[in-house]
């Protein structure tokens, strides 16, 4: 896992080179822990994380899922996918793909994955037009197993009301110890 400094330092990099990436530091550990509360590690879950960066919840999630779990990293920077291959290249439950979260399901498909537990996600929705952030969010609930869950985390309280439209049940939470500090974390049920 790459060292604090040198996180920042790749997030600043990436933020100016790729519109892609909307934040200039990794999500802070409390940020962390509050998003990955809503998974229940005791089961054997399929995880699929969009935008991983540079795998700060990747690696938390890693720590914390069962020997039989799976979790797909889909990212689309190639500065953070080959850090992301470079940091799980020992761990068979993990696979990375350079790609878009648009394309999840068809991902899910090449590697044989019907539906998943959870979806977690930090991409920026703000940055996405109405048309393309409502079928990411269909997308996303189409994956999901019957009671699984996207768990997302964003800089502004913009995506409340597009969760409340496509999930059943949204929960949501304000983390301040993080930077920015102005994340909300949602949990949706589908």
């Amino acid at each position: 896992m790459p060292s604090t400094v040198s996180g920042v330092f790749s997030y600043i990099k990436n933020f100016l080179q790729d519109q892609d990436v909307a934040a200039i530091a990794p999500s802070s550990s409390f940020l962390v822990r509050r998003v990955c509360k809503w998974i229940d590690f005791e089961e054997d879950n399929v995880v699929v994380e969009y935008g991983p960066g540079n795998g700060v919840f990747s690696e938390y999630i890693l720590e914390h899922m069962t020997d039989d779990s799976t979790l797909i990293l889909i990212e689309s920077n190639p500065d953070f996918v080959q850090t992301l291959e470079d940091m799980t290249a020992d761990d068979p439950r993990v696979h990375v793909v350079e790609d878009r979260a648009e394309n999840v399901a068809d991902i899910l498909e090449d590697h044989h994955i019907d539906e998943v537990d959870y979806v977690v996600s930090g991409i920026p929705f703000s940055f996405l037009d109405e048309d393309t952030r409502h079928d990411l969010l269909d997308r996303t609930r189409d994956v999901l197993s019957e009671d699984g869950k996207f768990l997302v985390y964003q800089n502004y309280n913009h995506l409340e009301d597009p969760l409340r439209a496509h999930f059943s049940t949204v929960q949501k939470e304000y983390e301040p110890r993080n930077v920015p500090p102005t994340m909300f974390a949602y949990e949706a049920q589908k």
